[in-house]
């Protein structure tokens, strides 16, 4: 336990070291310089694949149990391991790991099968009688140390559940080649003399029909005072097999696979612990010096027993510490390859929900709309906004003028100020303080007039104009379309005459047309936004009859001709009085 605890202290320390080193992570630094442009690429849509996040090195250390399964019972010894791994993609990595350690054993039943074998050191010490039918009963022991370097591939197998973004346990399975080497001692000897097992072999083994009988841990018990504990004589080895010299010890050198699996806790970006369990096997039956039947090889002083048919396997239950190197993001086998499609997925998908949901029912989708908690009933532009067609600052659900002069000033009521009573805006007033009880033109100016009283009040209306094919109002005729409104409202007796031409161009028909769409919408916009009863309105067509300007070509001309053609596309207001 102390060198299990040793171990686990240096593993946290090389864990904190190694993280304080690579703290400066730059998302940046996730990608290889190579796959920027396929990065690049995959963002602006031109490739459906990401590339693939970088794979840096984790290094790591572990101490644990060891146990040889083999011809004698095992006890509980301590082993360690250093490894380091590196993923090829999100559920295969690979580890490079060297494995020291030592196993122990020690049998509480007795053997004489060592008979006649040479180099056990069990018959070089007990059978010594020449002629002796049989050799005493020994109880086999033996200390293991061992070394082992393999390559190991590792199956992730988190990953492959694809459920969950980033786990915090991970579960993964491998198998692994090798080599491996080891060197077996035994406690034969009782410094120069044998062992006196008399006292072991009197105890009775487990008798059901004693209650309470426990023979097994008393001869173990018995054994384990009896033994000096030195491991003074070498076991039972292949001579024709190659070794290795170390520290004067012979280890035995053998290929080896083994199979593992171990289950991992993430503890942050760069560290995590881990338990894992292993299984060695070298196809050696000597890991624990005894190879030989107990009984068995017929009698007499040369009899022989024969071979055990098993194999020893080494075991391991380690717990670890890995901590990953380099800068970049997490380790790939903790990273769920289906995290990149989930989430382009769940992007359209939010954007998707914003295209059909309207929270405030404006008709404008909630992913284009700027003020998504428009009131009700309440006419919004292309983006969301409460409508406010003069810019004047109140929106056209409580602008008592909705299309007031760009840019005039108004009152609380979204009302164009006119100071002085005139019907003309102050901001088109070249005359904003005339005096009242006067005749004003389109600009405000005071009209001096001699008329007789019994004459008619002038009633002077502006004339607007079209582009080429269109009869829609444009904005630079909203303050002549004020006018005319402001003067229908002053005197409710009048009536107005309005007049639709249309320029030489294209057909008869359709310039009378044409002519008909633009007077009938003069009138509906005088109608619509400032509240003129239709009936006060008297509506004319003429098409490309009676122009302004007579005489220009029927095919359009020069582009210079441009400005007289405007001219004539035109809606006349008149002043009509019962």
């Amino acid at each position: 336990m102390k060198n299990l605890r040793n171990l686990l202290l240096l593993a946290c320390l090389c864990s904190m070291v190694l993280t304080a080193i690579g703290q400066d992570d730059d998302a940046s630094q996730k990608y290889r310089s190579r796959d920027l442009e396929q990065l690049e690429q995959y963002e602006d849509g031109d490739t459906p694949f990401p590339p693939r996040p970088k794979s840096n090195l984790a290094i790591g250390v572990k101490g644990g149990l060891s146990l040889l399964f083999g011809d004698v019972r095992p006890q509980s010894s301590f082993g360690g391991a250093l490894d380091i791994r590196k993923s090829f993609g999100h559920a295969f990595s690979m580890r490079l790991q060297g494995a020291v350690g030592q196993a122990k054993g020690l049998n509480f039943k007795p053997t004489s099968g060592y008979q006649n074998h040479g180099g056990n050191p069990y018959n070089t010490a007990y059978f010594v009688e020449p002629g002796a039918a049989t050799a005493p009963n020994v109880y086999y022991n033996y200390q293991m140390t061992y070394g082992d370097a393999s390559i190991q591939a590792l199956l992730n197998l988190n990953n492959l559940n694809f459920y969950k973004e980033q786990p915090k346990w991970s579960l993964y399975a491998g198998f692994g080649v090798g080599a491996m080497g080891y060197n077996t001692v035994v406690d034969a000897r009782n410094g120069n003399d044998r062992y006196d097992f008399s006292t072991v072999d009197a105890i009775a083994l487990d008798d059901p029909s004693v209650p309470g009988l426990d023979g097994r841990s008393q001869r173990l018990t018995t054994l384990e005072g009896l033994l000096d504990g030195e491991y003074e004589s070498a076991a039972e080895a292949h001579l024709d097999r190659s070794y290795i010299e170390v520290g004067g010890n012979k280890f035995t050198v053998n290929p080896a696979v083994m199979g593992i699996v171990g289950t991992s806790y993430r503890l942050g970006r760069r560290v995590e612990v881990e338990l894992e369990y292993r299984i060695v096997t070298s196809g050696d039956d000597l890991l624990d010096g005894a190879r030989w039947q107990e009984t068995g090889g017929g009698s007499g002083a040369s009899r022989l027993t024969p071979a055990t048919s098993e194999v020893d396997a080494l075991s391991n239950l380690t717990l670890g510490v890995h901590v990953r190197l380099g800068k970049g993001e997490d380790a790939e086998w903790w990273r769920n390859p289906m995290t990149q499609l989930y989430t382009d997925v769940q992007e359209v998908r939010q954007t998707t929900k914003k295209l059909t949901e309207d929270s405030d029912d404006d008709g404008i989708p909630d992913l284009y709309d700027d003020e998504p908690d428009t009131p009700e009933g309440v006419p919004t532009d292309a983006r969301g906004r409460a409508l406010d067609s003069d810019g004047d600052g109140y929106t056209d659900n409580v602008d008592d003028e909705p299309f007031s002069p760009k840019n005039a000033e108004v009152d609380a009521n979204g009302v164009a100020l006119d100071a002085d009573n005139d019907g003309v805006p102050d901001i088109y007033d070249k005359e904003p303080n005339s005096p009242p009880g006067m005749y004003y033109d389109a600009k405000g100016v005071a009209i001096q007039l001699d008329i007789p009283e019994a004459t008619e009040q002038p009633c002077l209306l502006p004339i607007i104009h079209f582009e080429l094919n269109r009869d829609n109002i444009q904005p630079q005729f909203y303050p002549e379309m004020y006018y005319i409104a402001q003067v229908m409202k002053a005197d409710p007796d009048l009536k107005v005459r309005a007049v639709g031409f249309a320029d030489a161009r294209n057909t008869d028909a359709y310039n009378l047309d044409l002519s008909q769409r633009r007077v009938n919408n003069a009138i509906s916009f005088l109608v619509n936004t400032y509240g003129i009863e239709e009936g006060r309105f008297m509506v004319e067509f003429k098409g490309e009859s009676e122009p302004m300007i007579k005489g220009l070509p029927e095919n359009g001309g020069s582009s210079k001709l441009e400005p007289l053609y405007y001219v004539n596309r035109r809606v006349e207001f008149e002043c009509v009085r019962d």
